[in-house]
């Protein structure tokens, strides 16, 4: 597949030690094709013990979040690209969104993740 045809993602499941930060995740263009597929042949042939998932790759949208430095006491900007992270319960047998996580890192990063940099904070639902 050429690079333009690799837009995607593989990611490790969650009950892997590769699964924290941008461990465990690949981004297909990022990637020569000889090492994408390396990379889909071990996602499929680990299914079994480390189950991963493939998706279509979309870059964070780039937005301005302002956050306090406790190291300057002062309230910063920055230009990240964000991740919304849904969380649901379930009450009643039915699924109910029950809050989001926004995660915003620097918009040089291609994965976004709870980085150092990073700035997350709540969202508000309704």
């Amino acid at each position: 597949a050429s690079q333009k045809e690799r837009q995607y993602v593989v990611k490790v499941s969650g009950f892997s030690e590769q699964a924290w930060g941008s461990r465990g995740v690949a981004i297909g263009y990022d990637l020569s094709q000889q090492h994408w597929q390396e990379t889909l042949r071990r996602a499929l042939e680990g299914f079994q013990t480390s189950p991963s998932i493939l998706q279509v790759f979309h870059k964070g949208q780039v937005v301005v979040v302002e956050y306090y430095d406790p190291s300057t006491e002062e309230v910063r900007s920055m230009e990240g690209r964000v991740r919304l992270s849904p969380y649901y319960g379930v009450a009643d047998g039915k699924a109910e969104l029950a809050g989001v996580l926004a995660t915003i890192c620097p918009k040089d990063k291609k994965i976004i993740h709870g980085m150092k940099d990073a700035v997350m904070v709540p969202c508000a639902v309704g």
